[in-house]
């Protein structure tokens, strides 16, 4: 194993594969501590660190005097997965378009930087994106994106393209999260958005991985009264089911 995960982090990646590949089944009792610290190279105190976490999870079942056993599919809820704004404005019959508000390197002491966890000497580029439908402000977009993993990401134009279809091609990505929550704006937020100091406001906050090397960090912001995200999906057994389906009020 050679990423930067610390070592109990991959050992839980790997044994998680395992059982959502089902190559560990449902009841399958999983190795002693003292097999897979052989097979991964590791300590036992590490991997008891990833087997307990992953109890902790609700993956595996430590039965006292006769071992540790995976428990199997359960249901779990729909995670989002954020559409593209432009796809979306289209579906629903707008124009959309794009004003570029920033769109540069992050300098080395910018707090910006601390939204990916790189090294001080790891290049960081940012923008701010203000995304409109038929003129109307309907998402401020902030990206903090990896520039190991898109070097070319300057050189586009995102007038014309969106960094969300941009960084779909043009990365590989393997893990997604994606955080909602309601906020009040600061005011510069407002200025682009055009709303007044009593509008609520939705905040997507999403981050992604290769295989634990972060790629980016984006922050959307939308007016709560112009913009909902709404989940549809079907109950199924596995662990994780990404589907989003998202939509615009109006």
């Amino acid at each position: 194993m050679t990423t930067d995960q610390p070592l109990y982090e991959q050992i839980k990646s790997a044994i998680d594969r395992r059982i959502e590949t089902e190559e560990w089944p449902a009841n399958f009792q999983v190795p002693s501590e003292e097999d897979l610290a052989g097979e991964f190279g590791a300590s036992r105190l590490t991997v008891r660190r990833a087997l307990r976490e992953l109890q902790t999870d609700g993956v595996l079942l430590r039965i006292q005097g006769r071992g540790t056993f995976v428990i199997g599919p359960r249901m779990q809820c729909a995670v989002f997965n954020l559409p593209d704004i432009s796809e979306e404005i289209a579906f629903s019959g707008g124009a959309h378009s794009c004003r570029v508000l920033q769109h540069a390197i992050l300098g080395r002491d910018s707090p910006g930087r601390n939204m990916l966890q790189l090294s001080p000497d790891d290049t960081v580029f940012h923008s701010r994106l203000l995304h409109l439908e038929d003129g109307t402000p309907i998402q401020l977009e902030d990206r903090y994106v990896n520039a190991a993993e898109a070097p070319a990401y300057l050189e586009q134009d995102f007038s014309r393209i969106t960094p969300h279809n941009w960084l779909l091609r043009e990365t590989r990505v393997t893990t997604v999260d994606n955080t909602i929550r309601a906020i009040r704006a600061d005011e510069e937020v407002r200025k682009h958005l055009q709303i007044d100091e009593k509008q609520p406001c939705l905040l997507l906050d999403r981050s992604t991985w290769r295989d634990g090397i972060p790629v980016t960090r984006s922050r959307f912001i939308y007016p709560g009264d112009r913009y909902r995200l709404r989940s549809t999906h079907e109950a199924r057994s596995n662990r994780i089911v990404p589907t989003l389906q998202g939509g615009k009020t109006r």
